[in-house]
Formats: structure tokens, C-alpha cells, sequence
């Protein structure tokens, strides 16, 4: 898993991807994103793996909610960090190894990793690894939230950035995003023990954007 972890966090640590996540930084919560907050429950304490620059954060923190904030890359955490600080918004930003969660077992209400970072995991070993470090730092009857690339339009749309399951979204790096359909998402949340309430396609801020693969699992 390091060689993974340190392909991932050389992409998030150069400007094209660091850009990107800047011009988002604003952006509200997804269409899909907003329907699966009504999941959580009023005051959780939320864990955000991969956060990146915050978007997700920020939006839930409004929300009500209470925000751990975790990332690989000093780039993005340092910004998030300052963005908060300046617009006074108390989150908790930290650096982690990528895999490992520095936090006691029967933690968090809720644990999301969303913009697809599940797809970041290289190699089912460690899927199921953070699977289970997910399930292990939640509460009972915790609630995961994790989305994916959807495998099956990314052949039809984009099959050039694609090889077998990997999505190849950036030029010049061997970074990429596994791909998944709602079986396989559903198979890996099940064999660590979650109780899988939803697993669909959701909307990303408008139709023509493309499905992104989401599970809400119960601990």
C-alpha cells in the first residue's frame, strides 16, 4: 500500500489536481451528496476521509454539523486549514498515512468518503483494510458513506481514460480511480460487516455531469 499511497499523494500534491480542488473549495454539496445527509443523524460527528480542501466539510460543518477533516497531502490540509480559520469555522483538519485512522474505536456517528476516494484504495486487501477501520472507529449503528466511479458509464462515455477497472483522470501520472459497479460496492461494504441500506447512481450537480456510485451502510 505506500507505493499507493505515495502515487496518490504526488497527485494531490501538483497544481492540476490542487486547481481543481481550489475551484471547488465553494461549491454546495452534490444533488446526491444533500440526499444522503438526510441520513445523518442531527449533531453527528462526522469523520471526512479525503477531504482535499474541505468542500465537503465546510458544507456539513453549516449543516450543523461536527467535522474531522483527514488527508495524505500537506498541500490541501494547510489551505483547508487557513479557509477555516479565516471564516471561522471550527473543523478539525489532520494528516494522516492514507490507510491507518489515528482515532479510538467507537468514535464517529458518521464516516463518509466521498469524491470518489474510495477509489483511490488500490487492490481489494486494502478496500477491505479501510472498510474495517471505517467500521471499527464508528459507533453502533454508525453510518458509512462512501461513492465511487461508476464503472459501466465510464465504458460507454469515457472508454479511452479506461483501462479494465482503472480511470486514468489525469494525463502523466499512474494515479488512478478504480471503478466499480453497485454490486462490487455493495460485496466489499458487506464483507466488513456493514449492513448496506442503499447502494444507486446519484446525480453530481446536474444530469449531463454523469452517475457517481454511492452506499449508505449502517454499522
Amino acid at each position: 500500500m505506500s507505493n499507493n499511497i505515495e502515487i496518490v499523494k504526488k497527485l494531490y500534491s501538483e497544481e492540476p489536481a490542487i486547481r481543481d480542488m481550489r475551484d471547488y473549495t465553494n461549491k454546495k454539496l452534490k444533488v446526491w451528496e444533500s440526499e444522503i445527509v438526510s441520513h445523518f443523524p442531527i449533531k453527528s460527528w462526522i469523520l471526512d476521509i479525503g477531504c482535499g480542501m474541505g468542500r465537503e466539510a465546510f458544507c456539513l460543518y453549516d449543516k450543523g454539523f461536527r467535522i474531522t477533516a483527514i488527508d495524505i497531502s500537506e498541500k490541501v490540509i494547510e489551505p483547508a486549514k487557513q479557509f477555516a480559520l479565516e471564516s471561522n469555522r471550527d473543523i478539525e483538519f489532520l494528516i494522516t498515512n492514507g490507510l491507518e485512522l489515528p482515532f479510538e474505536s467507537n468514535t464517529f456517528d458518521v464516516v463518509i468518503m466521498w469524491s470518489q476516494t474510495f477509489g483511490l484504495f488500490y487492490e481489494e486487501e486494502n478496500k477491505i483494510h479501510i472498510l474495517k477501520e471505517c467500521y471499527r472507529v464508528l459507533k453502533s449503528n454508525g453510518i458509512l458513506s462512501f461513492s465511487g466511479h461508476d464503472k459501466e458509464f465510464l465504458e460507454v462515455k469515457y472508454p479511452q481514460y479506461l483501462d479494465g477497472k482503472k480511470f486514468f483522470a489525469y494525463a502523466n501520472t499512474d494515479c488512478y480511480w478504480v471503478a466499480f459497479t453497485t454490486n462490487e460496492m455493495k460485496d466489499l461494504a458487506q464483507m466488513t460487516g456493514f449492513s448496506v441500506v442503499e447502494c444507486k447512481r446519484g446525480i453530481v450537480y446536474k444530469e449531463e455531469d454523469g452517475p457517481i456510485l454511492h452506499c449508505v451502510c449502517r454499522k
